[in-house]
């Protein structure tokens, strides 16, 4: 029996539904605020939360996430009288079904009920039928899991895969835990680095050659093409491939046939293509630097990692992994763990992501040697410096937003009250600028890239920097 959940403080409409889907025949309950909706929601297993934008304690799109994580993992579909592009747009990045505006007329929402409950019912059966592997992913977070069932749907297929991420996320994890739950899991997986693929050796790599070719070809060598015959082949970071590079590969992506140098033939290679990227794809096809056509062959699924500072709650699960295997490998006793030290952790940014987790936990099991616990202490003196320099920055802003938000009451005539309309205009503009400014110091200067990371849409980003007079990144 399918069980909906209505988060709305809109007394007249939540009972208009009810009555409604109590005569579909389904369960259906109310909450007036997003803290009860996630109580009530806690308690029970619903498959269907209609959940309102404007709630009393709470913007409704900020409890997306927080509700499909919970043990059901049930669809969220947004439903507000106050219909809004970008409002719209976050919803469904933030993984909501569907974004509807009031009133709703009752047929479609019948029909959407009918469509979700046969989407979870073939879902139930396609994972109670698949068994995935996924031992070398250390987490737990929402934004992992979401990853996750990415991968495993794109693993029962034959298409072409390209994953994004910042370095040192896991890209080539992902690429090889894929192919290990693929039907080509007992085939070869092999990796071609992009970054060294030269136009003078790509020929001799990519494709092979024959014997006699030139000076020292004193056998058939395979290339990797042919050795990912059956299997995958991996083309990791292939941002960096040369124009002419890219040719060679768009024919054999097309043909999966190639010639080996020095060969009179062709030889067939059944592989299937894996690609990996920090960089912006899309981005380079509109500057001219990367092929169109090549890139809509490499992308059919695209799976985006999530930097870590946005897997919520992962850095603690990542700790206790990684120190009881450093430490082993180190040959030293299990390290605990302080709260301090986690907490430390995870104010950082971690531009180097796990990468750089692990590398940092060497350094710490080092200095803390035969010490049981581990605490901020032993961290080096310039992460805890970073650490202290952001914890005072954040603490500068929020006072200096406090501050002006303050002027602007004291200033205020005493004869006539500050319209709520208007201060609230006032705080919002305020935060605004803050907002863009803050963009305009991160590191990315790719408006594509801007746009995923912020939930806002192109046409915004441009608003927000052209009302606040900032130039664009």
């Amino acid at each position: 029996m399918t069980e909906i959940l209505i988060i709305d403080d809109d007394e007249i409409f939540s009972k208009q539904m009810v009555l409604y889907i109590d005569r579909m025949g389904y369960d259906c309950q109310i909450a007036g605020d997003l803290k009860t909706g996630l109580e009530i929601a806690q308690a029970s297993n619903f498959d269907i939360i209609f959940l309102d934008v404007i709630l009393p304690d709470s913007n409704g799109l900020t409890g997306i996430n927080k509700l499909k994580s919970l043990n059901s993992n049930p669809e969220v579909v947004i439903i507000t009288g106050d219909g809004d592009i970008d409002g719209a747009e976050i919803a469904l990045n933030e993984g909501a079904w569907d974004y509807l505006v009031k009133p709703p007329a009752f047929n479609k929402i019948k029909l959407l009920i009918q469509r979700i409950t046969q989407f979870r019912r073939e879902k139930t059966k396609i994972n109670q039928q698949v068994f995935f592997t996924r031992e070398t992913i250390i987490g737990e977070s929402p934004q992992l899991k979401a990853i996750l069932k990415k991968t495993a749907k794109a693993a029962t297929s034959d298409g072409s895969v390209f994953i994004t991420g910042e370095t040192g996320t896991g890209k080539e994890l992902i690429a090889k835990v894929l192919h290990d739950n693929s039907p080509r899991c007992e085939q070869p997986f092999v990796v071609v680095d992009c970054t060294n693929l030269s136009d003078a050796l790509a020929g001799n790599i990519l494709f092979g050659h024959r014997k006699g070719t030139y000076t020292g070809a004193d056998q058939n060598r395979s290339g990797l093409i042919k050795l990912a015959d059956g299997g995958v082949l991996f083309l990791d970071e292939v941002g960096d491939l040369s124009l002419s590079v890219q040719k060679s590969l768009l024919r054999v992506l097309q043909e999966k046939k190639f010639r080996p140098i020095g060969a009179k033939n062709e030889v067939e290679s059944n592989f299937r293509v894996v690609s990996a990227s920090n960089k912006d794809l899309k981005g380079l096809v509109d500057q001219g630097k990367f092929r169109k056509d090549l890139y809509y062959r490499l992308v059919v699924f695209h799976i985006d990692l999530p930097p870590l500072r946005q897997r919520s709650g992962d850095i603690k699960i990542l700790l206790n992994h990684y120190i009881q295997t450093i430490c082993e490998q180190m040959e030293t006793s299990i390290k605990g763990i302080s709260n301090d030290f986690i907490e430390t952790l995870e104010c950082y940014d971690w531009p180097g992501n796990i990468r750089e987790l692990i590398n940092l936990l060497h350094l710490v099991i080092a200095n803390a040697y035969d010490e049981p616990m581990l605490y901020p202490h032993f961290l080096p003196k310039a992460f805890r410096i970073k650490i202290l320099q952001k914890k005072i920055s954040t603490t500068t802003n929020e006072d200096d937003i406090r501050s002006k938000v303050f002027l602007t009451i004291s200033k205020a005539s005493s004869k006539s009250i500050l319209r709520y309309k208007d201060f609230r205009d006032h705080v919002s503009n305020l935060m605004e600028s803050k907002y863009i400014d803050y963009l305009s110091t991160l590191p990315i200067k790719n408006v594509s890239e801007i746009c995923r990371l912020s939930g806002l849409s192109r046409s915004r980003i441009y608003q927000l920097f052209k009302k606040h007079k900032k130039n664009i990144l």
